[in-house]
């Protein structure tokens, strides 16, 4: 972890690392005291491994807002405050080129935020306007279910007996999607990308591979990087998401690196990116046949990534099975 590093954050990154590692989220507190039972909760989420807590630090405070909480081995930045979200929050994210299911969220985020800001959570019409609204938000995740809304509108009507019909608010969409540009992309790779150097185990290969992982709810974003480097496929996951992966030595040499290789990432991937162009412009003139090769690269890349914790071989393992740990 290095205290003293240069973080840079912009209203674009914090979009891109928004849509790889943050929510927008409505919550509803229950046994309120006074006239309504429910109070809506807006939250704004950023989280990310503990090992980027300084990053985490430096962005409260670019932000000047939220407080830093802390689950098991993650750092969450969460801002809770009305105000803040209000008067912050809404109008950096306004500025951003944001897209995908996390501008959805955001647009019914926002619509939330400014209804109660204008107190209309405080009558009963204007609370189950927003619990209706809310329901489209998030709806991949358990929170967001048929039960959990007729939860809350049974605790109204428990209340207040029949409940009034309420005319359905529509979805907001946005009229200017601002077009990709090189600041959102790079914090969604401080979110979500990963430079890597894979070794097969099977026979004496190096892989080298650049990927953005986002929820199928965002593969539009995915599909947008292949335009953007000029390079790249998308790929389906069992996961109910998507890979955008670049995987060939000239593609990350000719198209990645002329676009990364003057900028800085905010977290460790910016240790990854540089590793991964020393190996590609490695093999590109060396190739890795020789046994002096492999181990030039196995030395340079092996730890990469969770300190190479997730490589089906220990790098002693690795160096034994192709006889490569003679000195």
């Amino acid at each position: 972890m290095n205290k003293t590093k240069n973080f840079k954050f912009t209203p674009d990154w914090l979009a891109g690392f928004t849509l790889s590692d943050g929510s927008f989220i409505v919550a509803f507190n229950h046994n309120i005291k006074g006239k309504l039972p429910i109070r809506p909760q807006p939250i704004f989420n950023l989280t990310q491994n503990i090992n980027e807590l300084e990053m985490f630090k430096a962005l409260q405070e670019y932000l000047g807002v939220g407080k830093l909480q802390f689950n098991r081995n993650n750092v969450m930045l969460t801002v809770k405050s009305l105000d803040e979200i209000v008067n912050i929050i809404i109008p950096l994210f306004d500025k951003t080129c944001l897209r995908g299911s996390k501008l959805t969220n955001y647009l019914i985020f926002k619509e939330v935020a400014l209804m109660m800001f204008n107190k209309k959570h405080l009558t009963l019409e204007g609370l189950i306007q927003i619990i209706n609204f809310s329901y489209f938000m998030n709806k991949k995740t358990s929170l967001r279910t048929i039960e959990s809304k007729e939860i809350l509108l049974k605790i109204l009507s428990d209340k207040f007996g029949q409940l009034p019909k309420i005319k359905n608010i529509a979805i907001p969409i946005s009229n200017n999607l601002l077009p990709i540009n090189l600041e959102f992309i790079r914090g969604e790779i401080d979110g979500d990308g990963s430079f890597n150097v894979s070794f097969r185990t099977t026979r004496r290969r190096v892989g080298v591979n650049f990927t953005v992982i986002h929820e199928l709810d965002s593969i539009s974003v995915l599909n947008e990087l292949v335009n953007f480097f000029k390079c790249g496929k998308v790929y389906f996951l069992p996961s109910a998401s998507a890979r955008y992966q670049v995987q060939t030595v000239d593609d990350i040499l000719n198209n990645i690196y002329p676009v990364f290789k003057d900028i800085t990432f905010n977290t460790n991937k910016h240790e990854h990116f540089n590793i991964l162009i020393k190996v590609c412009k490695y093999i590109k003139t060396k190739g890795f046949k020789t046994d002096e090769d492999l181990k030039f690269i196995i030395e340079l890349a092996w730890e990469m990534n969770n300190k190479g914790k997730n490589r089906k071989l220990s790098k002693k393992d690795y160096l034994a099975k192709f006889n490569l740990n003679k000195d």
